[in-house]
C-alpha cells in the first residue's frame, strides 16, 4: 500500500474481513428485489396488466423483467470505466444508492387499476434505472473481495458475494411465504406485493453505513502510486482480452440462466406447471435456498483446492446431461419428488456461482479488472439470464410441453464446456500464493 510498516499475517486475514458484510450488502439488496419480482409474478401480472388473460399478463411481466435487463451492457461499460479509474470503493458507494432507490419506488407504484398503462411504463422505467445500477454491483463487489483476499483463500472469500445473493433469495423467499400464506389474492394485489420492495429503503441505509467504514483495495491504491491507470480501461478488454471476453461470457451464460431459472423461475414453474400451491412452491424454494448456502462455500473450497476450471465444468457437465431427467420427473413429482429434484438443481447450479467469480477476477489485470468483469457478467446476464424466464415460459406456452426450460438450460450448458476446454486454470500455485500473501504482509 503505501508504507512499509510489517503487518502480522492475523493482521491480514482481518482487514481482508472487514469488506466482506460492505462488499455483499448491495448484492443482497439487489437479488431480494429480483427473486422477489420472480416470486410475486403471478400478483404483479394482476397488479400492472390489463386484466382478462392471465397466462398472457404472466409473459408480460417476465417480459417487462427481461427488457429491464436491456440496460445491464450498458451499465456494464459505464461502471466498469470508472471502477477502473476511480476505484472500487466509491463506485460501489454509488451503485447502492441507486439500486436502493429505485427498488423502494417500485413498492409505491399505483397499478393498472389507478392509472391504466402508465402503471407498465412506470415500473419499467424504475427498473430500467434500477438495472443500470446493478451492472456495477455484482462486479465490484466481488473485485473487491478478491483484491482483499489471501491468494490461497480467493475463491472463499468471494464467495461472500454469490452467498449475500442467496442470503437475498432465501430472505425474499421467506417474505413471500409469509404474504401467500397470510394473505389472500385480494390483499396480495392491494399491498402486499409491496412489502418486498419498501424493504429495500431500511436495507440501502445499512449497506451505506458498512460501504463508508472500508477503504479503497490495496491493489487498487498499488495500481495507482505505479501509475498504471488506464484512460479508457474498456476499450483495452475489447482490444486485448477479447478471447478471454468470449469464454468468460460463455461461463456467465451457464450462472445467468441458472441463476434466473433455478432460483427464481422455478417457484412460478412449480405453480402453473407442476400445480403446485403458491405457498408450496414457496416452501420449496426457501428450503432449497437454505440448503444452498452451505453448498456455495463448499465450491468455493473446492475451487480453492482442485482449481477453478475443474469446479465450473463439473457444472457444466452435470446440467447438460441431467436438465431433462429433472424436468421431466418434476411433471409427475409431487411435492415431495419437487423437494428433492429443486435440491439436485440447486446442488448443481452452487459449483458454477461458488467458482465463476473468481475466475473472472483472475482472468483480468488489476489495471482493467473491474471492467473486465462487469461486461461479460452484465452481456451474460443481459442475453441469457434476463430471457431465461421469458424464453422458457414462451415455449411451454407454444409447445404445450412443460420440459422445455431443461433444453434452455442444456444450450447454454453445451456453450459453456466448449468454451471451459479451451479455459486456462487460473488458480494461483502454492509458490505464486505464498509470494502473493508475503506481499500482503506490507502496507
Amino acid at each position: 500500500m503505501h508504507s512499509s510498516t510489517t503487518q502480522t499475517p492475523a493482521q491480514v486475514q482481518t482487514a481482508a474481513r472487514k469488506p466482506l458484510f460492505a462488499a455483499s450488502a448491495g448484492t443482497f439488496i439487489e437479488f431480494f428485489d429480483y427473486a422477489s419480482y420472480s416470486y410475486l409474478a403471478t400478483t404483479i401480472a394482476v397488479v400492472f396488466f390489463p386484466p382478462g388473460n392471465p397466462a398472457v399478463a404472466l409473459v408480460q411481466t417476465f417480459a417487462l423483467f427481461a427488457l429491464s435487463f436491456a440496460m445491464r451492457p450498458i451499465g456494464a461499460l459505464f461502471w466498469g470505466h470508472f471502477g477502473d479509474k476511480i476505484g472500487r470503493k466509491r463506485t460501489l458507494a454509488i451503485t447502492i444508492i441507486g439500486i436502493g432507490f429505485a427498488t423502494t419506488c417500485i413498492g409505491l407504484l399505483p397499478g393498472y387499476a389507478t392509472i391504466g398503462f402508465w402503471a407498465p411504463a412506470l415500473l419499467i422505467t424504475l427498473r430500467l434505472f434500477q438495472s443500470f445500477c446493478t451492472a456495477g454491483e455484482y462486479s465490484g463487489a466481488a473485485v473487491m473481495l478478491s483484491e482483499y483476499a489471501p491468494a490461497d483463500r480467493r475463491a472463499r472469500y468471494i464467495s461472500a458475494v454469490p452467498i449475500g445473493t442467496a442470503l437475498g433469495f432465501l430472505a425474499a423467499s421467506i417474505v413471500a411465504s409469509v404474504l401467500h400464506g397470510q394473505l389472500g389474492d385480494d390483499a396480495m394485489a392491494d399491498w402486499g406485493w409491496r412489502v418486498p420492495f419498501l424493504l429495500a429503503a431500511p436495507m440501502t441505509l445499512i449497506g451505506i453505513y458498512l460501504r463508508t467504514r472500508i477503504h479503497e483495495t490495496p491493489v487498487f491504491l498499488a495500481t495507482q502510486e505505479k501509475g498504471e491507470i488506464i484512460k479508457m480501461p474498456v476499450l483495452v478488454v475489447f482490444r486485448k482480452h477479447w478471447r478471454v471476453l468470449l469464454r468468460t461470457l460463455a461461463v456467465m451464460g451457464i450462472n445467468a440462466t441458472g441463476y434466473y431459472l433455478v432460483l427464481g423461475y422455478m417457484q412460478t414453474y412449480l405453480e402453473v406447471e407442476v400445480g403446485l400451491s403458491a405457498f408450496e412452491a414457496s416452501i420449496i424454494m426457501t428450503t432449497s435456498l437454505l440448503v444452498y448456502l452451505p453448498l456455495l462455500y463448499a465450491g468455493a473450497s473446492l475451487a480453492d483446492r482442485f482449481g477453478r476450471k475443474p469446479v465450473l465444468m463439473a457444472s457444466a457437465l452435470i446440467f447438460l446431461v441431467l436438465s431433462y431427467p429433472i424436468f421431466l420427473l418434476l411433471g409427475v413429482s409431487g411435492f415431495a419428488g419437487a423437494m428433492a429434484l429443486q435440491l439436485l438443481l440447486v446442488a448443481t447450479f452452487s459449483l458454477n456461482d461458488s467458482t465463476f467469480a473468481t475466475y473472472f477476477t483472475e482472468a483480468f489485470p488489476a489495471n482493467v479488472r473491474f471492467s473486465g468483469f462487469a461486461i461479460p457478467f452484465n452481456f451474460g446476464v443481459a442475453i441469457f439470464g434476463g430471457t431465461g424466464p421469458l424464453l422458457a415460459a414462451w415455449l411451454i406456452a407454444e409447445t404445450g410441453n412443460n420440459t422445455m426450460p431443461a433444453f434452455v438450460m442444456m444450450a447454454v450448458a453445451a456453450i459453456g464446456v466448449i468454451a471451459l476446454i479451451f479455459t486456462k486454470e487460473t488458480k494461483p500455485s502454492k509458490e505464486e500464493a505464498a509470494a502473493l500473501n508475503a506481499s500482503a504482509l506490507k502496507v
